[in-house]
């Protein structure tokens, strides 16, 4: 604990809140530095009001001291709790791929692979708590026979960690590991395991302590940057820094030591002054904790791309004063910081009147606009009882304590807000308090710089600080107009922590734990507003209309790159954008439930095989369209010499849309001399093109399916067809279809309200087909589709109403073959290319003036007879539905001047060609029970080219009997 003393002719002096440091990393693998504390010296005697009033500190500083015994104590359920940290180390580094891009992010280092780390310290971990548990339970009269199973254990973990570490060690050092590192370590301890008693000499602190070394020394040699414990207390990773921003833009004000011996940091440091350069490596560790990079050694810090302006008050014997505070908060301000840290005080107080002061002082009142001061609430565990005389005038602040390392409890040095109030007037409280202002972040054995290149732990209310400070940068680097608001900027820190000790704000903890991704976040989603755009104009939505965009499924044809639409969240004088992919609005043709799209792949795969297991030949059942175990075909008595087949068969509900309508679909066939006319409700793409071989409403699936998708995005309602062979070889034919189906509230909330661009799906197409027999076994097919859908193109709908409006018309021409090699063994054919246009109403999504180019392809294999009679098996290839080219034209209100947060209409050209999708499938089946019954094995494999991973496997069965 630095110190507050007189120094003759120069008043009160003050010293930072720097904590004794607990842990250093051992001398063979890191250089380190003890934090200088010096010599504690009293000081007494009344303080102008200026300067406050400060109680002697020796009684202060004796319950500091005295309350580091349980701090110690305090680290064992540190070790329980850090076990889920440890489990999720491997996603955490897998985070960290997003900087590198490579499996080891530094090259040449030597260390394992940093996606397995997390599994070694897991294991450790569980292996440590083992050696703990043993340790711990033995008695202070325990012989050398006692401690020699925990010796044991404890070669076991140094075993495993040479297995795993040694080759990084090696090749970081030249040395071998044991030399290194292992018997540098041990010897650190005292602990010489040929001489097992020499554990006793451990109590419970030397041994949480010798853990916490060994895991910061090992990770030294990993490669990446030191991950520790406050990262996730406080709900931070690197990759979320990565996509705010990284605080790049942002200036960061440091009141602070002189940061020297750190080269990496000093390149954050753009500006450096003072009355002096004392330093014992405060400086450098506060600001590693903000500016530290993400450069795969170190410390990393909240906001590594921020620019730091210094400023050291302290002289040569690291004591300041209030003048030189003040000139430096100055000094801050004027170099540009818009957030400034200040992990000092006065010993005794959280929060002293000497801060009054300063900010009243008229040279910085006049400079202060827009700036967020950010101060260390002090490490002597007292309750702030006095109040503070406080300038209305007076910038935004946080006062920051600390809290353990389960991130759930009050440290036990941190000093707290108490019920003190900020009294602006004649001393009386105005319900203004200190505990409005206040918040607890990690402040106990953090890891930070040791201000020369290597690392230490620390703890400390000055280290808790600076991790609100970098938050607060990584709020202005989102949000750059944030910093003309600073009230605003304090609240979005304050409202969006994590309420800790009795509900809501309290004398203890304030507003509670800081949250990096809440503060991120929308505070409230109640809160949000979208902005629609109609005849070039802004008008203002409801919250619901933005809530449904985050409950409907992604549409991955659709994910255009870059593509967003804005939600805005008021906070105060000002609102922040929260950017939502336009894909999330987006609804397609098959529906995902709030359960995950494994169920809805499982139910596409037993709609598939329900289809096949049931078929063993290609007659009558492919001209109805229908094939499954429960179709029924007969034919029915005719008159005029036409022949009538009647078919019947059960409704195959659609995912994501309502089961309405009748449980069956159901055809008549009615064939004459040269004719034949076909009408219908339900699965008629298929139907209407019985001669191409494809006998399946799957095939037809715009997301599944390489079939004509034009037609399956039509099908499932009524139909009508007619047949007409111009000569004996060449057939002529057309159909219409028409579908209005209601999407499913109870699996899609909140997307099929009246307000809502998607509630229904409408769509009718008209087609015409040219059938040519070339041979007995060879038929050419050529048609020509023309699809209208009537809020929507390509089976993709917005939630919004003014999206697509008017709908779209698709042409589409499609080429097909049906070529039968033997009576058991034929090869089906098909593609389609189609173009799609939209008249422009002014919508706010709509097709761009050229249109969008879609294909769609399937090719297959099918065999009959091939392991007993009457089985059948088919092999399909296809490329489901996509977009070639096309562009979309998107309007929108979006913040226009992220200097100052203006709002406008934007109208952006988004090209919506995405990665082409294949997909291969194998139906097989098999009559049984002498054709009662039917068993049927189906699998799909799904891919997307050029290595980007998109790949499912399912396969099933299913059998049932006929009677």
């Amino acid at each position: 604990m630095l110190r507050i003393r007189q120094r003759r002719n120069h008043g009160l002096r003050l010293a930072a809140l720097a904590s004794v440091s607990l842990l250093a990393l051992p001398a063979a693998v890191q250089a380190q530095t003890a934090p200088a504390t010096g010599p504690v010296t009293p000081f007494y005697g009344n303080i102008k009001p200026f300067y406050g009033d400060v109680a002697p500190s020796y009684g202060n500083l004796k319950p500091f001291y005295g309350n580091l015994k349980p701090f110690y104590g305090n680290l064992r359920p540190f070790w329980g709790d850090m076990k889920p940290f440890w489990g999720s180390t491997g996603a955490f580094y897998g985070d960290l791929n997003s900087f590198w891009g490579t499996t080891n992010p530094v090259v040449g280092t030597g260390a394992p692979d940093y996606l397995k780390v997390g599994d070694f310290w897991t294991a450790a971990g569980g292996t440590w708590d083992q050696i703990s548990a043993a340790w711990g339970a033995l008695p202070a009269t325990a012989g050398p026979a006692d401690y020699q199973s925990v010796a044991g254990q404890l070669k076991g973990l140094i075993d495993t960690s040479r297995n795993f570490w040694g080759a990084a060690v090696q090749a970081k050092t030249g040395a071998s590991f044991d030399t290194a590192f292992a018997t540098p370590l041990l010897a650190k301890y005292g602990i010489d395991l040929a001489d097992p008693t020499s554990l006793s000499k451990l109590d419970p602190t030397a041994r949480a302590l010798f853990f916490l070394d060994w895991y910061d020394g090992l990770m030294n040699y990993s490669g990446t940057d030191h991950v520790d414990h406050w990262m996730k207390t406080i709900d931070w990773t690197p990759a979320l820094s990565l996509q705010q921003g990284s605080g790049k833009g942002t200036t960061v004000g440091l009141l602070d030591m002189t940061v020297l011996g750190d080269a990496t940091l000093q390149k954050s440091i753009v500006r450096a002054n003072g009355i002096s350069d004392f330093t014992n490596g405060h400086g450098a560790a506060v600001a590693s904790l903000i500016v530290g990079a993400h450069d795969g050694q170190g410390v990393m810090g909240i906001a590594p791309g921020a620019s730091v302006v210094a400023y050291n008050p302290f002289d040569s014997t690291g004591t300041a004063n209030w003048t030189d505070i003040t000139k430096g908060v100055q000094m801050l301000k004027a170099e540009g910081a818009n957030v400034v840290n200040m992990s000092l005080g006065v010993p005794g107080t959280t929060f002293d009147q000497g801060w009054n002061g300063v900010f009243s002082s008229l040279a910085v009142t006049l400079t202060l606009k827009n700036t967020v001061f950010v101060m260390a609430a002090g490490n002597e565990g007292v309750v702030q009882t006095n109040n503070v005389a406080w300038s209305l005038l007076n910038p935004a602040f946080i006062v920051v304590g600390s809290v353990d390392v389960t991130g759930k409890t009050i440290s036990n040095f941190s000093n707290q807000p108490g019920t003190a109030c900020l009294t602006p007037l004649l001393g009386i409280c105005t319900g203004d308090r200190l505990m409005n202002h206040f918040i607890v972040a990690p402040g106990e054995m953090i890891m930070v710089s040791d201000g020369h290149g290597g690392v230490t732990r620390q703890s400390g209310t000055s280290f808790a600080a600076p991790q609100v400070a970098a938050a607060i940068a990584l709020l202005q680097s989102r949000w750059p107009w944030l910093v003309n608001f600073p009230n605003e900027t304090v609240n979005i820190i304050l409202q969006s922590a994590k309420d800790l000790g009795a509900p809501g704000v309290d004398p203890v903890y304030g507003h509670g734990l800081l949250d990096v991704a809440a503060s991120q976040s929308p505070l409230n989603f109640n809160n949000l507003v979208w902005y629609q755009v109609q005849n070039g104009k802004m008008t203002s939505q409801t919250s619901s209309a933005v809530l449904s965009t985050y409950q409907t499924a992604n549409h991955q044809a659709w994910d255009a790159s870059g593509a967003y639409f804005y939600a805005f969240e008021p906070i105060g004088l000002t609102q922040r954008d929260f950017a939502i992919p336009l894909s999330s609005k987006l609804v397609g043709q098959t529906m995902t439930a709030m359960g995950g799209s494994q169920q809805q792949f499982q139910a596409y795969l037993l709609s598939r095989m329900d289809g096949w297991a049931g078929m063993q030949t290609t007659s009558h059942l492919a001209s109805s369209g229908y094939d499954g175990f429960s179709t029924v075909s007969t034919p029915i008595g005719g008159k005029w010499g036409a022949d009538m087949t009647l078919t019947v068969a059960p409704r195959e509900k659609r995912q994501g849309f309502r089961d309405e309508g009748p449980d069956y679909q159901s055809s008549l066939r009615v064939d004459g001399e040269r004719a034949s006319l076909l009408f219908g409700y339900g699965d008629g793409a298929p139907a209407l093109t019985a001669r191409s071989g494809f006998t399946q409403a799957a095939d037809f699936d715009a997301e599944r399916g390489g079939a004509n998708p034009l037609l399956g995005l039509a099908s499932g309602g009524g139909y009508a067809g007619w047949n007409y062979d111009l000569t004996h070889r060449l057939q002529i034919s057309a159909g219409i279809m028409a579908r209005s189906d209601r999407r499913d509230e109870a699996a899609l909330p909140g997307i099929t309200g009246a307000a809502s661009g998607a509630a229904t799906y409408q769509a009718g197409v008209q087609l015409v087909s040219l059938n040519y027999a070339a041979s007995d076994r060879l038929t050419l097919t050529g048609s020509y589709t023309h699809l209208h859908e009537a809020s929507g193109i390509l089976g993709i709908q917005s939630t919004n109403r003014q999206d697509f409006q008017g709908g779209s018309t698709t042409d589409g021409f499609t080429a097909g073959a049906n070529w039968v090699l033997a009576p058991n063994l034929s090869i089906m054919a098909t593609g389609t290319l189609g173009h799609t246009r939209q008249a422009d109403r002014g919508q706010t999504l709509a097709v761009d003036a050229g249109g969008l180019t879609s294909s769609a392809f399937e090719v297959a294999v099918a065999r009959s007879n091939l392991f007993s009679k009457g089985d059948r098996l088919q092999v399909s290839v296809s490329q489901p539905m996509f977009v070639e080219s096309g562009r979309l034209k998107m309007t929108s209100v979006q913040v226009v001047n992220r200097d100052t947060g203006e709002l406008g209409v934007v109208t952006q050209s988004l090209d919506i060609s995405g990665q082409r999708q294949l997909a291969g499938e194998a139906i097989y089946s098999r009559p049984l029970s002498d054709g009662r019954g039917v068993v049927g094995l189906f699998g799909r494999v799904e891919t997307v080219p050029a290595g980007v991973q998109a790949q499912s496997y399912m396969a099933g069965a299913r059998y049932r009997l006929r009677f």
